[in-house]
């Protein structure tokens, strides 16, 4: 098998788990190799590319002028997503971006658009899909073992200091990040959405911009949401709770409940019996620190899983795991959720 050539473009802090997937999976086994990076901060590039043994580019179009790259990945800013996956998916490459695809909808959307035009594929990185008992619950959800879904609940108790904000000018601005639901919360968000199903209506939101923070964004949001299937929602985040706990969901329905503290399923129990022996995981997090607190404690196996659908997906033409209309559904959530509690530029 000839390996999938890749490209990055920006190459802060989860990049370089990015690079850490490639060089401790997919180079092994002949999957897919980094070829080149892109970094428009020189300091950041040289660090990037000496550390990585790289060539590196000032800009996403001088990586996309090189003849041997198939597919880049996007881990800048997450306001640029959809507009730098539009130019690579116009170059007739395929895009890999990170969480979200976006902080605006309509720039999503537009992402979408223009890959299915060039006739490429467009996925997102969420990562948590592959967790094994995640794809139970779904399976079991899906398959009616919950009856009637009627309360989901999803939380992101987090801790972020001021520290974590002066590191980079875009973090919590509302273009190019937002605030704690659409960054540190938004896996969450995607889980609720996977597992429940669409959303219908934001009934309620409440978010308190800069709360303890010099950000333009939420440091604290809460809202409820009625789901398509009429099952009621809450999410809630923050980025104050010190030093930070696990993140949550909950699903219940009239036949069943699942809880996940983290990535851990710690209560499966439907009417009927449903797998009634519960999967560990068959992406194993190993070495996991307190992403609670740090953002980035995190394991490269997941994302490894991500990556290897992505690279299947083209390679046997269909969508990926992490289909990009999803992407966009989670963004447009997270929008009605601000213009629901009038801030930021979606009131």
């Amino acid at each position: 098998m000839t390996p999938l050539r890749f490209g990055i473009v920006g190459c802060g802090g989860i990049a370089g788990l990015h690079a850490r997937t490639f060089r401790d999976g997919l180079e092994k086994d002949g999957t897919a190799v980094l070829v080149a990076g892109a970094e428009t901060d020189p300091e950041r590039r040289a660090a990037f590319g000496e550390k990585w043994g790289i060539p590196m580019h000032d800009s996403l179009e001088s990586l996309l002028a090189r003849d041997d790259i198939d597919a880049v990945a996007i881990t800048t800013p997450s306001g640029l997503h959809s507009t730098q996956a539009i130019q690579v998916v116009k170059s007739g490459r395929h895009a890999l971006s990170e969480k979200p695809l976006d902080t605006n909808a309509e720039r999503a959307a537009a992402a979408v658009l223009a890959a299915k035009e060039a006739g490429v594929v467009l996925a997102g990185i969420f990562q948590q899909r592959f967790n094994a008992d995640v794809q139970k619950v779904r399976r079991a959800v899906q398959a009616g073992a919950f009856g009637e879904l009627i309360y989901v609940h999803c939380e992101t108790p987090w801790y972020r200091a001021q520290s974590y904000y002066d590191s980079g000018e875009w973090r919590g601005t509302w273009d190019l990040d937002g605030g704690v639901l659409t960054n540190q919360g938004v896996h969450m968000v995607d889980r609720l959405l996977w597992l429940a199903g669409d959303w219908d209506e934001v009934l309620h939101s409440v978010c308190s911009l800069g709360k303890f923070r010099d950000i333009e964004a939420e440091t604290l949001g809460v809202a409820t949401v009625r789901l398509k299937n009429g099952a009621i929602a809450t999410i809630t985040g923050t980025t104050l709770a010190y030093d930070g706990m696990a993140q949550r969901v909950l699903i219940c329905g009239t036949d069943g409940s699942a809880a996940f503290d983290g990535e851990t399923l710690v209560k499966f129990k439907t009417r009927e019996p449903f797998e009634e022996t519960s999967a560990s995981s068959e992406v194993e997090e190993v070495g996991v620190e307190n992403k609670a607190a740090d953002p980035l404690a995190l394991s490269s196996n997941q994302h490894e899983a991500n990556y290897r659908d992505f690279i299947a997906a083209i390679g046997e033409g269909r969508e990926p795991l992490t289909k990009p209309e999803e992407g966009v559904r989670v963004v447009a959530l997270l929008n009605a959720i601000y213009a629901k509690a009038g801030v930021g530029p979606y009131a």
